[in-house]
């Protein structure tokens, strides 16, 4: 439990997924996975590539795929604020928001596990101090017995061999999914990284500085004949920009728009806008990623707009924007647990 900023000795990088599931601003969730593989498959066999031109860009796009396949977010505590906005039929704007101080229990490789969300705020407005300490004292309660649950787990088997050789991650991409139900039926739309490098077509259009460091910017657009899940089929709708830090070659950023002719406005309208992917109009889809001072990479900020493209996603009509920060790393320390059969008196 670390609610006392409590440190132990022994650290592991490996693969992790996140899913945030805002079903409103007033419901998250956090599970996650940590891996048994110490360099990730997607990583396997991988060597630096030049960023001089011309650049192998499909080699490239591997490369950032890799960097962002780590499990970091094991090893922190953070706070996540989990804003909803929704349109009625007036066009009118309500909006909600939670923030949450997120802790994350000790997990041993190959297992799987949830965060633990502990509400500080809701609108703004601080959980009264009582109602918080008895929120802090039960979430140390949860934690102890999620990674005693953890520590008693049988581990996934690794997917990699332990002398593979290969990159190791230095940031980590989120599987965020925004979830709807309503009359028994149930939608969402998942917005993930790793799926745009890996369906889409990209092309570079510029060098600029970001935060003081080189970036590349790609234009994106979907491969042809790409595949996609249920809750990813829009991502066949959008165009936008990906951009890839120069020096770590992970994605930082990913912005996109309706291509052509998903609409703006509510859902009894099915006009083409014509929105072009640079265009003013505000973003379908967005992440940004932040470098923390040692040099890994964690997410800033995610969203699934559904609120202003209310035919885009499968039923998804309400804006999720999810912020990250205060980010604070503790060492981890996992010990097999061994169930000896009682002693007979």
């Amino acid at each position: 439990m670390r609610l006392n900023n409590r440190v132990s000795l022994y650290t592991l990088t490996l693969l992790m997924f996140l899913c945030c599931e805002p079903l409103s601003a007033q419901k998250a969730s956090v599970s996650l996975t940590k891996s048994a593989s110490r360099i990730p498959k997607s990583c396997e066999g991988l060597v630096p590539i030049s960023i001089e031109d011309p650049i192998d860009v499909p080699a490239l796009m591997k490369e950032a795929y890799c960097k962002g396949a780590g499990d970091m977010l094991t090893e922190y505590t953070y706070v996540m604020t989990s804003v909803g906005r929704s349109k009625n039929k007036k066009r009118q704007t309500n909006s909600e928001s939670t923030t949450y101080e997120v802790f994350i229990p000790v997990l041993k490789s190959g297992t799987r596990g949830k965060g633990i969300l502990v509400v500080t705020s809701r609108d703004g407005v601080p959980v009264p101090a009582g109602e918080l300490e008895n929120a802090k004292l039960e979430a140390g309660k949860r934690l102890e017995k999620a990674e005693e649950k953890s520590a008693k787990q049988k581990p996934s088997a690794p997917e990699t061999a332990p002398d593979v050789k290969g990159m190791s991650p230095i940031g980590m991409y989120t599987s965020t999914t925004s979830k709807h139900s309503r009359f028994g039926r149930s939608s969402s739309a998942t917005l993930a990284i790793h799926t745009f490098l890996k369906t889409c077509e990209l092309t570079l259009t510029r060098r600029e500085q970001h935060e003081a460091r080189e970036t590349l910017v790609f234009n994106f657009t979907p491969r042809p004949g790409a595949q996609f899940a249920d809750d990813e089929k829009y991502i066949a709708q959008l165009a936008g920009e990906i951009w890839i830090d120069a020096q770590d070659h992970i994605a930082t950023r990913l912005v996109g728009r309706p291509a052509f002719s998903a609409t703006i406005a509510g859902p009894a309208q099915s006009i083409p806008t014509a929105i072009q992917p640079s265009g003013d109009a505000p973003p379908a889809v967005y992440v940004e990623m932040m470098r923390l001072p040692e040099g890994i990479w964690l997410p800033r900020i995610i969203r699934i707009n559904g609120a202003d493209y209310q035919q885009l996603f499968d039923g998804i009509t309400a804006d999720s924007i999810s912020t990250f920060s205060n980010y604070k790393r503790f060492l981890t320390e996992i010990k097999e647990v061994q169930i000896n059969s009682p002693i007979k008196p």
